[in-house]
């Protein structure tokens, strides 16, 4: 049973189980098929919810620290 099956509705999931189930299907090589596809996009569009109204300072700090 693959990790979609497991979890039918990504909007419900966790933070944690999508990044998971994404991390999953790289190690295995199964990013090109639909579920990878659907993780994918579930976890950008959090990600973008989540940091899209963030300062641009705190981006500059983290960024130097990176640098």
């Amino acid at each position: 049973m693959s990790l979609i099956e497991a979890l039918p509705d990504v909007a419900s999931a966790s933070d944690f189980t999508l990044l998971e189930g994404l991390y999953q299907l790289t190690v295995t090589g199964h990013t090109s098929d639909w579920e990878f596809e659907r993780l994918n996009n579930a976890v950008y569009e959090r990600l973008m919810s989540t940091y899209s109204s963030a300062e641009v300072g705190s981006v500059h700090a983290v960024h130097s620290l990176v640098d």
